[in-house]
């Protein structure tokens, strides 16, 4: 047990002055005013940090480990449909290759204060890797077809199988409208995991998709991806009638999202997790966080995959935030770094009695540590052991 005092304390939402926190192995057992925590607790030795602020660890809502073998290996900024050519073009299956790009990958997230994260795996390789290094993470175990044969060769295939796990948690999701048939769709919404993720709006193509038109969709039919051709008004349409509008679901991208689409994910109670470098890496196009954040729905971020981004590492990706969109407060930028994560994956994470954590510090200004940190000006996170 210890009790950790700095500065500046964040919480997961708000910065905070003159606060310690009491941790014994991960979970918070106290927070209050440093004169009270040290006389409620006298016997705890006192670990100090002066000039900066403490954080409970940042959560890296969405991230696909194992194609960390793929950096360097796809086209940067030239439409989705050149991207996907690229990736397509790249894959492995190799496992040792795919366990290396997930070691590397844990580690890279670790030294940049990141503590929890929502992976996406098509092998589930991950999963003993984040239960040693991240407990409580969440493990997406994405599967898609868009051939009618192979996608219900997938259901029989998921009918049986098992997934077990120490302390991660594994959810069976779908990758996207334009990857799925709709009978696996149906399958996989029926077993009803939670928290439940989809890529949505990544690109233009996907409604035109879903109408048999558009770029993805001749580039998918010419390579014999469309075998079998099914027809959607939008994404909505086909998520609706196969059953796959979960409540409390993590939409990731909505790079083209509108402002009806912004709210049906609020209706949904969704979070939107942002992906801004990923975005910026596969066509210099970002979606309007200055509409999402007005719309009040819960807004989380990811680093996406080494496929679509030059690192993993989650400060990077909230200074892009934050000089992409200047206006967004700081506050608020770390507060989906954490507690927006947090929520979307439905896990009790921050400074915050009986919540858990990763706490690590990051040295700043007396004035406006966040804007501070966020404009590059602070060093690496240090790691606590706590």
């Amino acid at each position: 047990m210890k009790i950790l005092l700095s500065d500046y304390l964040f919480d997961g939402e708000r910065l905070l002055k003159d606060k310690a926190v009491v941790v014994d192995n991960g979970v918070v057992v106290d927070i209050d005013g440093f004169k009270i925590i040290k006389k409620a607790y006298p016997e705890v030795k006192i670990e100090e940090f002066s000039g900066g602020v403490l954080f409970p660890g940042f959560v890296n809502t969405h991230v696909h480990l194992e194609l960390g073998y793929l950096k360097g290996k796809t086209v940067r900024s030239k439409g989705f449909v050149e991207w996907l050519k690229s990736i397509m073009g790249s894959k492995l299956e190799d496992e040792d290759v795919i366990k290396d790009s997930i070691k590397n990958g844990i580690d890279e997230l670790l030294k940049s204060g990141v503590g929890l994260v929502g992976d996406i795996s098509n092998t589930l390789l991950s999963v003993e890797y984040l239960d040693k290094y991240m407990p409580q993470s969440v493990v997406f175990y994405e599967n898609y077809s868009l051939n009618k044969k192979k996608a219900c060769s997938v259901v029989e295939k998921l009918k049986k199988e098992r997934l077990t796990a120490k302390s991660v948690r594994v959810s069976v999701v779908l990758h996207a409208v334009y990857s799925t048939h709709p009978c696996l769709a149906e399958f996989i919404c029926s077993l009803d995991h939670t928290p439940f993720t989809v890529h949505l709006l990544e690109s233009r193509f996907e409604n035109q998709f879903l109408r048999n038109s558009g770029k993805l969709f001749d580039f998918l039919e010419s390579i014999g991806l469309v075998s079998d051709r099914f027809y959607f008004d939008d994404v909505w349409d086909f998520l609706k009638n196969t059953s796959c509008l979960k409540r409390n679901a993590i939409f990731v991208h909505c790079v083209e999202a509108t402002d009806r689409d912004i709210e049906k994910i609020k209706e949904l109670k969704g979070t939107v997790c942002l992906c801004l470098r990923s975005n910026d890496f596969i066509s210099s196009k970002l979606p309007d966080v200055y509409k999402i954040c007005a719309s009040g729905v819960n807004v989380a971020f990811g680093t996406d995959s080494l496929a679509s981004n030059d690192n993993l590492n989650f400060l990077e990706e909230l200074r892009f935030a934050h000089k992409a969109f200047p206006l967004i407060e700081a506050e608020k930028i770390f507060k989906w770094a954490i507690s927006g994560g947090a929520k979307a994956l439905n896990t009790k994470w921050g400074f915050f009695k009986g919540y858990s954590c990763r706490p690590f510090f990051i040295p700043s200004s007396i004035y406006s540590p966040l804007i501070y940190i966020l404009e590059e000006k602070g060093e690496d996170p240090l790691i606590i052991n706590a």
